[in-house]
């Protein structure tokens, strides 16, 4: 009950942010709105909705803008030129080939505040570029546009004079103006000789934002109570011959022009909705268009009847900038964006319903993360909320995005993923905790492998079991009785403790479970209850481990005066029950069947052959020949173990300190002397075991089949003798 309502309090808060998120996004507008006077905190939500923006508008296409073109003024026009600034004799002539390639609309991204200096007795440069402008001009509907720039500040009494050229683009105004008029402090304004030009005069005006991008554009300015056009805007206005007119009304105001509207914030800013940057507009570079022929029929097709923007891509001009659409972008390409906007009817919907639709999107968005989180699988709320995601962003890419909605996906899908991470969260910590129950209860009665699999499965606690091959495990020390009646009670428990720990770091190593403890005595199998591939041959190779660090373990209980432990070790491979065996209460997970049974004879017969390690042919044959090849095999002996009517043959695996391990020779004579025994060559394997067990009086198991050679040389066994050793007792 307490989860659920931590659950739905966690839903309401995500679903609260992202709609207070999804707000201050609209309102704040990066500073824009609130003439910087909003909290950091308070512009994060827009800032990252722009930048979201800036990436997904990346994905989309749009057509070329062939009605403006850029006449650039590139790095291969400097140095060609070999002049800056460029004399305004070359602006007058590019203006005289634009006109007679066709252009109609000349928009100068540069200001000409300062005269330039002629040559005594010369023409002046800057009257050749007036007439140049007045001469284009004189072509109906032509018209040359100049940049102006302007400082302000909002006091009148740092009030400067505008030029009356500027009075002629004042904007009409509807409604009550709820603005932040500003007054003209410095400005930069054409010399007075291009102003008698009569040409248009435009500003421009642009911040970056937070993150150092430019999105808006200041397309109106307040300035000495005059509505005043951007470059951009007096180029339209000049192309179209549309007039613009401002609607205000208490919220917000709106730019109107044929039949389309702009929304337009109280600075005067408007977003800019990027079309595309430098592959989506056609560029010449001014050398190629003062110097081309006056019948360039592809200058002329490129230039007919457009918008020719003249604007610096120049490394020197330091006019670049970072945009939504890249990197480093020429600031020409603003104006252009802008136009293309204004030409095109390309503006954002308005923003209520953009809000709307986000918050919609908000809300449904999380229900169905929500409803497909009940089915409480992992792997389907992980494909809900992909599918969820995708399907959002595409929504967006292919019908908001191109309609100009302005939807707030950066939190419509931080809301479907915050309440995907916090359900998954919970369902983790309430499960972990279950896990964590289990795992206490159980960890100190079963090996870590156990635990895990009940975990992965608790279903598993139940009584019962499975069939499935196993290798099992038993080993045990020789004449602990003996030692246990030496050693006090913590002594004594302290160095079995201390026995049976390194011997079950070894089992684990190689991926055992232990059964049990039986006083000295381990049992344990591989393959049970996690699938251990090869695991007969990690049998093997953890009973040699064990084997070969006991020298070390004798180390230790020497210095706390502990006699020497000593061990045997017994291996099969076989088919048991495995599982949970007990009451409903009390169970362990253990194994049952014939093949245990064998494991554990084997074990006790290590003492009876000598060896340290008794592994059964079973065991040996589930081992591919590839890694059986890396083991010295000695085999011991064919034998009925008590209770068992069917002979098994036994084989010592040979651990790296085994005199046999060090001499092949003599190995290969054991395992060839055992043959000729089993082929009732009794005199000729006598003679061999003889050998051997001379040079290796220590080695019980040569002495005993010298033994039985002499034996069944002296008393022939039956014709029926197939070779096994009858067992009476278990060891």
């Amino acid at each position: 009950m307490i989860s659920k309502i931590i659950r739905i309090i966690g839903i309401t808060v995500i679903i609260v942010f992202t709609f207070s998120s999804v707000f201050l996004a609209l309102v704040v507008k990066e500073m824009k709105e609130f003439a910087k006077e909003d909290s950091l905190i308070s512009k994060l939500p827009a800032t990252l909705e722009d930048i979201f923006y800036d990436k997904r508008i990346t994905y989309t296409t749009n057509p070329m803008e062939k009605k403006i073109v850029l006449a650039e003024i590139d790095d291969e026009s400097l140095s060609k030129i070999g002049q800056w600034p460029i004399p305004r004799t070359i602006w007058a002539k590019i203006i005289n080939k634009l006109d007679h390639f066709g252009a109609k609309v000349i928009s100068f991204d540069a200001i000409f505040s300062e005269e330039q200096p002629s040559c005594k007795g010369q023409v002046s440069t800057d009257e050749e570029f007036a007439k140049a402008i007045h001469k284009f001009q004189q072509k109906l509907g032509h018209k040359v546009v100049l940049s102006y720039s302007t400082e302000t500040l909002p006091s009148k009494f740092t009030f400067v004079e505008i030029p009356d050229n500027l009075l002629n683009y004042i904007i009409t105004v509807e409604g009550e103006a709820n603005t932040y008029p500003q007054y003209i402090s410095q400005s930069n304004f054409p010399i007075d000789i291009l102003l008698n030009a009569n040409p248009a005069l435009g500003s421009f005006s642009a911040e970056p934002d937070l993150d150092g991008v430019f999105r808006y554009y200041t397309i109106v300015s307040n300035v000495s109570d005059f509505n005043l056009p951007s470059l951009s805007l007096v180029t339209y206005n000049a192309y179209t011959n549309q007039n613009v007119t401002l609607i205000y009304n208490e919220n917000q105001r709106d730019m109107v022009f044929n039949q389309h509207k702009l929304n337009i914030n109280f600075m005067g800013n408007t977003k800019i909705r990027w079309t595309g940057g430098i592959d989506k507009y056609q560029r010449v570079n001014i050398y190629n268009i003062l110097n081309a022929s006056d019948d360039d029929a592809k200058l002329k097709n490129i230039f007919k009847d457009t918008i020719v923007f003249v604007g610096s891509s120049a490394t020197a001009a330091h006019d670049l900038r970072n945009t939504a659409v890249g990197t480093n972008l020429p600031g020409v390409y603003a104006h252009m964006n802008v136009v293309s906007m204004l030409l095109n009817g390309f503006t954002f919907q308005d923003k209520d319903t953009s809000a709307t639709i986000s918050w919609t999107l908000i809300i449904c968005g999380s229900i169905l993360i929500i409803l497909i989180q009940l089915f409480k699988n992992a792997i389907i709320d992980l494909i809900g909320v992909t599918l969820i995601c995708t399907t959002m962003f595409y929504l967006d890419q292919l019908y908001f995005l191109p309609r100009g909605y302005e939807v707030k996906l950066f939190f419509a899908l931080l809301a479907v993923i915050l309440i995907y991470l916090w359900n998954t969260f919970l369902s983790f910590y309430i499960t972990s905790q279950e896990k964590k129950q289990i795992k206490g209860t159980f960890s100190r009665y079963v090996s870590p492998a156990i635990v895990n699999e009940m975990l992965s499965d608790p279903s598993k606690l139940k009584v019962g079991g499975e069939k499935r091959e196993i290798t099992v495990f038993f080993s045990d020390v020789r004449d602990f009785t003996s030692i246990s009646e030496q050693l006090g009670a913590e002594l004594l428990s302290k160095s079995l403790n201390f026995y049976m720990g390194e011997m079950t770091d070894v089992l684990f190593k190689y991926y055992g479970t232990v059964d049990k403890y039986i006083g000295d005595a381990i049992v344990a199998f591989w393959n049970a209850p996690l699938n251990v591939p090869n695991h007969a041959y990690q049998a093997v190779k953890a009973a040699l481990e064990m084997i070969e660090i006991l020298p070390e373990v004798n180390k230790t209980l020497t210095a706390w005066n502990v006699p020497e432990f000593k061990h045997g070790i017994g291996l099969n491979t076989g088919e048991c029950s495995v599982g949970n065996m007990g009451s409903d209460k009390i169970f362990a997970y253990t194994a049952l069947g014939d093949s245990m049974n064998l494991g554990a004879r084997l074990e006790s017969l290590c003492k009876f052959y000598g060896v340290q390690l008794n592994v059964s042919e079973y065991t040996l044959q589930s081992i591919p020949a590839d890694l059986r090849s890396e083991f010295s095999i000695r085999t011991l002996d064919k034998v009925k173990v008590k209770g068992k009517h069917e002979a098994v043959t036994i084989f010592e695996v040979l651990h790296s300190f085994h005199p046999f391990k060090k001499d092949q020779d003599a190995l290969n004579k054991f395992n060839q002397a055992f043959n000729l025994y089993l082929e009732k060559k009794f005199q000729e394997a006598q003679a061999i075991f003889k050998e051997l067990k001379e040079k290796f009086p220590e080695d019980k198991s040569s002495t005993r089949m010298y033994e039985s050679c002499s034996n069944f040389y002296l008393n022939p066994p039956p014709a029926d003798w197939d070779g096994s050793y009858v067992h009476t007792t278990k060891g």
